[in-house]
């Protein structure tokens, strides 16, 4: 492989086999490239890219990276999961919250078994059968836990044999992830039909049920549920004489007062305030409440002493101990702060406005509202979301090193030494940190836009080294196991499916649009989540995948390890 250029020529080949960085820096922009593409109306994804251009290089000839690499990446991830998993892995997520931990307990559970019975059957070791779970599942987590459980010494693998172990998890990895993405994201849409379930009838009888406003709704206009303060002039003798408490004022109008202006002076409004004919009010709701307010309060005014109200919007982060758990209908978000919910989501992942939902540790609202009255609910709710780039990196560093502190400790079972590894020691500290984060303001922060970059920059450096790895031996695999384990992950990947869908459907009696979102989240599939929420017509999927997502990284997690362990 080389370009001749005049007199100058360049092997690429010799380049890249000495020059490590360069092929490591080459293989990821090419695999994020790759990831763009897209195969009908589903996306590869960028971990997919990065394998698939791992594996073509590495299936060259061309070196792996050094173990350093691979390992910052791996760190990186496994520790970011854990964060991102702890404000709500201590808690109970809304009002399904068991069902949803049973849930992901039973797909685990049902994957690990399956994997277990087809590697007995067809004389698998436990390398090639904690490849193929961990593809089949597309879980980076308990591909990165099995290889750890291997380099940890965790198994009875001897240390000579380490490098090929690891070399085959990635390979059987590599053969069963493409079906794992692909063929879930066209089983999990295809089971609603088979079922006979009408996912778009589903989400619409439960958001009827619940009173969710379904934030996905492609009809919904943003104007019309975007508050605006427009001022009216009392003249209707209903609001005259008596305090906004005794008349109902925000149930009857649907709009919060802001101000009061009588004569030239202005008045704060309270729930004893009297109104008197005349008043200018300036009311703050949405264009549908306004629309009508003419006829129920008299003619709109433009006064610039009491529309110079300036809105802000703020995210708030729920932790506060007395919030947590109550529905957000019991804050009177209207009532009491006169504040609009804008946005709510959990662990990354957008929930409707269901004010019959109850609140969840770590939880982000966005609201708007005036700044005083944002700033009370702040005070009530937790903490304000500053938007500030600042990363507590000391609790970063420790917390990464305390991670993998944990994983040197170990309990000797006869000639068996069992501990949690490095995967199982950083998710744990990572899940500490994240959960006390949730509640003491800047401890272990990680903006949003960092967390990302940490989380995926960590996953595409493991993919890449993963991928290089496993290249050398892709081929060969492919010529001769490659089948088994291809249908094998054909298994492991649809067999959970259905034992979950039947386990929800009929014993935990989920709302079947919210159960087949909880599938995904127990398959830690998010490009499934797009099409069944597409499907749906709704954002009613994303209740079950925020509910399952968390504990399904952990759970697999700990399966990749276990089939090192015990297979």
């Amino acid at each position: 492989m080389w370009l001749s250029t005049g007199s100058m020529e360049i092997d690429f080949y010799s380049l890249l086999s000495g020059f490590e960085e360069l092929l490591f820096f080459v293989v990821l922009g090419l695999g994020y490239l790759a990831g763009k593409a897209r195969i009908g109306s589903y996306q590869l994804g960028s971990p997919a890219g990065v394998l698939l251009a791992g594996l073509f290089f590495g299936a060259l000839g061309l070196p792996a990276p050094s173990a350093v690499i691979q390992n910052i990446g791996f760190i990186l991830f496994i520790y970011s999961v854990g964060v991102e998993a702890g404000p709500h892995f201590f808690g109970v997520f809304f009002e399904d919250g068991y069902r949803y931990l049973t849930l992901a307990i039973v797909i685990a559970t049902t994957a690990l078994g399956l994997t277990g019975v087809l590697s007995w059957a067809l004389d698998l070791d436990s390398p090639m059968a904690a490849g193929l779970m961990a593809g089949a599942l597309t879980s980076t987590p308990t591909l990165a836990a099995a290889q750890d459980a291997v380099l940890s010494g965790m198994t009875q693998i001897p240390p000579e044999a380490a490098e090929q172990a690891v070399r085959d998890i990635g390979v059987a990895y590599a053969i069963t992830y493409i079906f794992g993405l692909i063929g879930l994201i066209i089983f999990i849409r295809l089971i609603p039909s088979i079922a006979r379930v009408d996912l778009k009838a589903e989400s619409r009888n439960l958001a009827s049920e619940r009173g969710i406003k379904d934030v996905e709704s492609e009809d919904e206009d943003f104007d019309e549920n975007f508050p605006l303060i427009r001022a009216y002039e009392i003249q209707n003798g209903e609001f005259i004489g008596r305090s906004l408490e005794e008349v109902a004022f925000r149930p009857k109008t649907g709009c919060m007062i802001q101000k009061i202006k009588r004569g030239d002076m202005l008045i704060e409004p309270g729930k004893d305030t009297v109104l008197q004919k005349g008043d200018q009010v300036a009311l703050l709701g949405l264009l549908q409440h306004h629309k009508g307010l003419r006829e129920k309060l008299g003619p709109e005014v433009i006064d610039a002493d009491i529309l110079s109200i300036p809105l802000n919007s703020m995210k708030i982060v729920v932790n506060n101990r007395s919030i947590v758990g109550r529905k957000l209908k019991d804050l009177h978000l209207m009532d009491y702060y006169g504040c609009f919910l804008n946005e709510w989501v959990r662990s990354n992942v957008e929930l409707p406005r269901n004010f019959d939902l109850t609140l969840a540790k770590g939880d982000v609202l966005t609201l708007t509202g005036t700044r005083e009255r944002l700033r009370k609910l702040a005070e009530d709710l937790g903490s304000r979301e500053r938007d500030v780039n600042q990363t507590d990196f000391l609790t970063l560093c420790f917390g990464i090193a305390a991670g993998l502190f944990l994983s040197t400790f170990t309990v000797k079972v006869s000639a068996l030494s069992i501990g949690l590894g490095t995967a199982g020691g950083l998710l744990l500290s990572g899940i500490l940190v994240g959960s006390y984060g949730a509640k003491a303001h800047g401890f272990g922060r990680i903006p949003p836009a960092a967390s990302l970059l940490l989380k995926e920059l960590g996953l595409l450096f493991f993919m890449a080294a993963v991928g290089l790895k496993a290249g050398s031996g892709i081929i060969e695999a492919v010529l001769t196991v490659g089948p088994v384990i291809f249908l094998c992950g054909v298994a492991v990947t649809t067999i959970p499916v259905i034992v979950g869908f039947l386990f929800g459907r009929f014993v935990l009696r989920l709302n079947p649009a919210i159960l087949v979102g909880a599938l995904t989240g127990s398959m830690t599939s998010t490009p499934a989540l797009k099409i069944v929420s597409d499907a749906a017509g709704s954002n009613i999927p994303a209740l079950g995948y925020a509910g399952t997502y968390t504990f399904a990284n952990v759970f697999l997690a700990a399966a990749g390890a276990i089939v090192m362990v015990i297979f």
